[in-house]
């Protein structure tokens, strides 16, 4: 080192700091930028997956609506409570998978939490293991409903079955497979934000 140079290591651990600071090492670790991003991105994708399933569902569940043959009538989907429970609970999920979206696009692009980091990994992992809890729940009652349907040990208008309203059956077993569907990616993203957590609890 020549006379008169300063020492190098006060700039050194300011960047560190200041390098720690701009990419919660906390949440994602002593990783490459690469690294960070593909974790970000994967949480991204399941977020927008988990929506757009749990739109369809309610979407799909909320138009069933069929003639029953030989007869005037229509069955609907709001005949049956567990049908009821499918919707609902499948509308909150896709309120909050749209709001984690945008959360996880704010990460995606800034490589940085919108929220404090303790609050927003326990948020998210929270949140994410009881809505997948929740949707799972009623995507299984929706099955347990649909099985009564088909085997007409529950009947439709008091004396038909399924074989006279196939449509309102078919549709609303895609529905319970399309929240099935959000299920699935809902719970891909509790695993990444649970690793978030240990790597938050560990560090």
């Amino acid at each position: 080192m020549e006379l008169g140079t300063p020492p190098k290591y006060g700039t050194e651990a300011s960047a560190l700091t200041a390098h720690h600071a701009a990419v919660d090492v906390h949440v994602f670790g002593d990783r490459n930028v690469s690294g960070q991003r593909r974790s970000n991105f994967l949480l991204l994708l399941f977020r927008a997956l988990s929506f757009f399933f749990s739109l369809a569902a309610v979407v799909v569940m909320g138009t069933n609506k069929h003639d029953v043959r030989g007869t005037l009538s229509k069955v609907a989907w709001y005949d049956y409570d567990p049908y009821r429970y499918v919707v609902a609970v499948n509308g909150i999920i896709c309120v909050y998978s749209f709001l984690e979206s945008w959360l996880a696009v704010w990460t995606f692009v800034r490589g940085s939490l919108v929220l404090p980091e303790t609050f927003q990994v326990w948020f998210d992992f929270g949140h994410d293991q009881g809505f997948a809890y929740l949707l799972f729940s009623a995507s299984s009652v929706g099955v347990a409903m649909a099985q009564l349907l088909q085997t007409g040990a529950v009947s439709i208008l008091d004396s038909y079955d399924c074989s006279d309203a196939k449509a309102f059956c078919n549709q609303a077993k895609v529905a319970i497979s399309l929240g099935f569907g959000a299920f699935f990616f809902l719970a891909l993203s509790s695993c990444i934000t649970g690793l978030r957590v240990a790597r938050w609890w560990l560090s």
